[in-house]
């Protein structure tokens, strides 16, 4: 049990460092990841959508807000916020919003890739350092 604890009296290896210059991105490459990041993002939203309108919808908020307002209104301006905020258009809306990111930033990936080499031929590309641990 004991040898667990004891450390080796190897030396230790010595670090390698390679520098690398990045001067440009594939404009394909750069739009798949961003087609791929755009549906986790659009994932993402249609999710938390239905969580925040579920939570609502449970806890009596659209209710509670609803009396709010046509206490305040009067009940002339009959305004349903739970009608206003149904399942249905709450859902339609973030999936509208999510293709819409879709699209936006898959065009925004292919974009920025040929502004990257664009104005990586001018400054020579970025430099980075790579080391071994």
């Amino acid at each position: 049990m004991a040898s667990l604890f004891n450390r080796s009296n190897k030396p230790k290896e010595a670090r390698k460092q390679i520098r690398l210059k990045l001067r440009v991105i594939d404009v394909w490459s750069a739009t798949k990841v961003g087609f791929f990041v755009a549906i986790a993002a659009g994932i993402a939203i249609v999710v938390g959508a239905w969580l925040i309108w579920s939570v609502l919808a449970n806890s009596g908020v659209f209710s509670a807000v609803g009396g709010l307002l046509s206490s305040v209104l009067g009940e002339a301006n009959a305004f349903n916020l739970e009608d206003e905020f149904s399942f249905d258009n709450v859902m339609s809306t973030a999936l509208t919003l999510a293709l819409l990111n879709l699209v936006i930033t898959t065009a925004l990936a292919a974009i920025y890739a040929l502004i990257f080499n664009l104005i990586s031929k001018l400054v020579g590309g970025i430099s980075l350092t790579f080391t071994n641990n």
